[in-house]
């Protein structure tokens, strides 16, 4: 017959009680199934958490590091709202993006084009955060 970890506990005593509570987590709390990241679906939730990127204000836009080349440095950069997006959960959304990448890139051996890719920044335009870009540089 077996006892229930509640019973167990309540058996326990004195210097045992540590151990039996370690079992008992360990046999009620089942492991976390290991599954490879998608990144594809990963992508799709960082673009959702992004959603429309409404804005009121220029300091509501953001950008956001995104993937990973095989030489280094992300893919691209996105651009958010602190207005409509929890900012905590999309870096957290981005980064296991990142890392999906960086595992699929490594087991592929792919190569990348190496270019540098630049944080465009962002502002608010009717509404809606979109990059800034650069401005031009004017040649003398």
């Amino acid at each position: 017959m077996t006892m229930s970890c509640s019973r167990r506990l309540a058996v326990a005593a004195g210097s045992s009680l540590g151990l039996v509570l370690a079992a008992c987590v360990a046999a009620e709390v089942p492991p976390p199934k290991a599954q490879p990241a998608d990144s594809a679906a990963l992508h799709r939730q960082v673009r959702d958490a992004i959603g429309d990127a409404a804005c009121s204000a220029a300091d509501q836009c953001h950008t956001l590091a995104v993937g990973h080349k095989a030489c280094g440095g992300p893919e691209a950069y996105l651009v958010w709202s602190s207005q409509v997006t929890d900012g905590v959960r999309l870096r957290a959304l981005a980064d296991a993006y990142t890392q999906a990448r960086r595992n699929e890139v490594q087991k592929s051996g792919r190569v990348s084009d190496c270019a540098l890719v630049t944080d465009p920044g962002a502002r608010c335009e009717a509404g809606r955060c979109v990059p800034a870009g650069r401005p031009p540089v004017l040649m003398q």
